[in-house]
């Protein structure tokens, strides 16, 4: 049995926000804590886990939070930002964000990805999306391994702010 199997993907409310922001801290420095220096590092996470910014984000339409569960533990995340301008680079029509997308470490390799990437496409399509483009670290091979088998290409380049830090990351497009 694939241990992913176990996993409940369901949308995120307001009344997630603690946790939410509590494991995308989490989980955001797992992944970047190396990248920065710590003061750049703290202002990043100051400014975007914070419980209220994300009982906002929560609560927004125009934001559609997945949460992964493996039982009671948090797995992964994403988040599809449906009124977040493309950038130039971005020509497939109807597209929106893939703004964020994390798993815990132990969940890595476990297809909690896969199984997260479907329902955010599917979270798309339903609201008459055909296109995801997201953001992803130039020095992130794993990640970009990982968009890449799902379908996505790169299609441009952007630069990505971690507190007073520059960031190159590609800016990748893929069908929904």
């Amino acid at each position: 049995m694939n241990p992913a199997t176990s996993l409940q993907i369901r949308r995120g409310s307001v009344a997630d926000a603690e946790t939410l922001s509590r494991c995308m801290a989490d989980w955001f420095l797992a992944a970047y804590a190396h990248a920065s220096d710590a003061a750049n590092t703290a202002a990043f996470v100051r400014s975007n886990f914070d419980p209220q910014k994300q009982a906002r984000e929560l609560a927004d339409p125009q934001i559609v939070t997945l949460i992964a569960q493996d039982g009671a533990d948090w797995a992964g995340y994403a988040q599809l930002r449906l009124a977040t301008p493309p950038p130039a680079c971005v020509t497939g029509p109807d597209a929106a964000e893939l703004g964020r997308f994390y798993f815990a470490p132990a969940q890595h390799g476990r297809g909690g990805a896969g199984q997260m990437m479907q329902s955010i496409r599917a979270e798309a399509r339903a609201r008459g999306r055909r296109w995801l483009w997201l953001l992803v670290w130039q020095e992130q091979p794993q990640a970009i391994r990982f968009y890449e088998k799902q379908g996505f290409e790169k299609v441009g380049t952007a630069i990505f702010m971690v507190g007073e830090d520059r960031k190159h990351d590609f800016v990748m497009c893929g069908a929904v």
